[in-house]
């Protein structure tokens, strides 16, 4: 009997695998690339000795590549605006990466990306027009159809000029982004 039941469990768990398997998998097989355009609004986050109370409006356009079912190879541009003082941030991300985690219409993530850009900002953690971008964000992602998705994100922005000239403070933002995916 016991050895009955067993084959009935095997075989119960195999009969709808394929089709758990196509419902769990975030990113499926063949999916063109995804657009995005997200935006938010955040301020400085001191993790340095750096003395400035930036705000900044963050424009992420961005593409996503599929790497694997959960793992998209994501390249974005940054487009920035500063406050207090005014200043602009422009530059490109091409090392980036987000992992989706879960499965669903609604799926967490994680995210990472480096990349480079220029800036006329003028204060204590920037000293040069050319720095280097670093991002590290969670975020969430929910499905409206088989094409689009609307994300929220919490992202920690570090731009620096990666030690070509001291000091090298870096100014450290923390920004809230909403966004659009789309195909």
């Amino acid at each position: 009997m016991w050895r009955n039941t067993r084959l009935v469990l095997v075989l119960a768990a195999l009969l709808p695998a394929p089709r758990l398997i196509g419902q769990t998998e975030p990113i499926p097989i063949g999916r063109p690339p995804q657009w995005g355009l997200a935006a938010g609004y955040g301020f400085t986050w001191h993790l340095n000795h750096g003395r400035s109370n930036e705000h900044v409006l963050l424009f992420v356009p961005a593409v996503g590549f599929r790497v694997s079912s959960r793992l998209e190879y994501i390249l974005e541009a940054h487009l920035a605006q500063y406050f207090t003082p005014s200043g602009t941030m422009f530059g490109v991300m091409p090392l980036g990466g987000r992992l989706f985690l879960g499965s669903g219409r609604t799926l967490p993530y994680v995210s990472i990306g480096g990349g480079f850009g220029w800036t006329n900002l003028e204060i204590e953690e920037i000293d040069r027009r050319f720095n280097f971008l670093l991002q590290g964000s969670v975020g969430v992602r929910r499905a409206l159809s088989e094409a689009d998705a609307f994300t929220l994100e919490a992202r920690l922005s570090h731009i620096s000029n990666g030690g070509t000239k001291s000091p090298n403070l870096g100014l450290n933002c923390l920004v809230v982004l909403a966004g659009w995916r789309f195909r």
